[in-house]
């Protein structure tokens, strides 16, 4: 399969997601972890924020030694049942030692924390000198940002939810402002850039890598990035007081 047919076939399990979403989830866990980044073998991971353990699940296959953690309780059951090390805890108060880790991977939980900067200290403190990160997240303006609120997200988080509650009514599932939060490219990268414990090693739009110019674009980035992937590395620098990002 080439790589433009295995991305309209995961196009098409995404347009499946809402009543089928296994075969889409287990399918972007292999994408996303073939031909990986970072050594695997043999390594100590975090799989933080696990959702039902496709990714975790994917890690082992790879030879890594892994500890899934989400906030939901379902989650965490789910990806126990994968034969994961699962546990549940918030992301902003990891349960684990300092430099625990050889590397953290979090795929898609930012947007659905109010503090994502927490995450950022959590995630400093508990992987080791020269470890790794692998994190992505969906922004607020692309065109999946809104998630149960598409397309009317593009309104703006405020006006984009009242349009929906008097269209629609509530939504489903991932509510602005009780699951799901407004994440920004240019301002979740600015904030990495400025901690002292941390490397940024690449920048690129999750599904299409080679258009790493549109990060570099203020403005578009927000709408055509998708699904950011910053990739870190832990500096040896000693870890600082935490890097708070302005609030609007």
């Amino acid at each position: 399969m080439t790589q433009g047919q295995s991305r309209l076939e995961l196009l098409r399990l995404f347009l499946s997601e809402k009543h089928d979403p296994d075969p889409f989830y287990a399918a972007l866990a292999e994408r996303s972890i073939s031909g990986f980044q970072f050594p695997l073998q043999g390594a100590r991971v975090l799989d933080l924020g696990c959702g039902g353990g496709y990714y975790g699940a994917a890690l082992k296959r790879s030879g890594a030694e892994v500890v899934a953690a989400d906030l939901a309780e379902a989650d965490v059951r789910q990806a126990s049942q994968r034969d994961l090390s699962a546990l549940i805890c918030d992301g902003t108060r990891l349960p684990f030692p300092s430099g625990s880790f050889d590397g953290v991977f979090c795929s898609n939980m930012l947007e659905h924390t109010p503090r994502p900067e927490l995450i950022f200290d959590e995630l400093e403190r508990v992987l080791r000198p020269g470890g790794w990160a692998w994190v992505s997240w969906t922004n607020w303006y692309s065109p999946w940002g809104g998630h149960e609120i598409v397309p009317l997200h593009f309104l703006g988080p405020h006006n984009g939810l009242r349009a929906w509650r008097a269209l629609f009514g509530e939504p489903r599932k991932n509510v602005p402002f009780v699951e799901l939060w407004p994440t920004y490219v240019g301002r979740t990268i600015a904030h990495v850039r400025r901690r002292p414990g941390l490397e940024v090693l690449d920048v690129v739009p999750r599904y299409y890598p080679t258009q790493r110019w549109i990060l570099r674009v203020p403005v578009l980035r927000e709408v055509l990035t998708w699904n950011c992937l910053i990739m870190l590395r832990r500096t040896r620098a000693e870890l600082s007081a935490p890097v708070t990002a302005k609030q609007n």
